[in-house]
């Protein structure tokens, strides 16, 4: 009696189970799946943080050119390419302070070729000098360009 019930279950099991190719194929439909997200995220993901890095140097560039004309001091802005980073500073000499510190994504490149890597806007947010600062996002050339007076930029890509 015992042997005939194991053995209806042994069918039973064995008519609803998977064999070890079926586990195998399923295996490799998931990782072929999960690797070809994996490079959709991936690329996305990096152009999603160019276009933060955007974004936000825009924004830093008006927030430092407001603080200039709100709280009527100098702020500086400081490019660093060895260092891939940008630092804006308000005052000037030995009373300069760090307002705002930022690191580049890793797929913009701050380019040794900008004509000018240092700027202040004057507290009436104007600019004294004239340039460009020049980056490489995602191997794209990006650019921003400074205006003598008003405090006139505009970012070219």
């Amino acid at each position: 009696m015992i042997q005939t019930v194991m053995s209806q279950l042994l069918k039973y099991l064995n008519l609803r189970g998977f064999t070890m190719i079926e586990v195998m194929v399923v295996l490799l439909l998931i990782t072929v799946i999960v690797t070809v997200s994996a490079q959709f995220i991936y690329r996305s993901i990096i152009v999603e943080e160019s276009l933060l890095f955007e974004q936000q140097l825009t924004q830093d560039l008006y927030q430092a050119q407001l603080t200039a004309i709100t709280s009527e001091r100098y702020v500086s802005l400081r490019f660093y390419p060895l260092e891939q980073q940008y630092h804006i500073l308000t005052g000037s000499g030995t009373q300069e302070r760090t307002i705002v510190k930022r690191e580049l994504p890793l797929s913009v490149e701050l380019l040794e070729t900008s004509t000018l890597l240092t700027f202040r806007f004057l507290p009436s947010g104007s600019t004294s000098t004239f340039g460009a600062i020049r980056f490489r996002v995602n191997e794209q050339p990006y650019t921003v360009h400074f205006y003598l007076g008003k405090g006139r930029f505009y970012v070219e890509k």
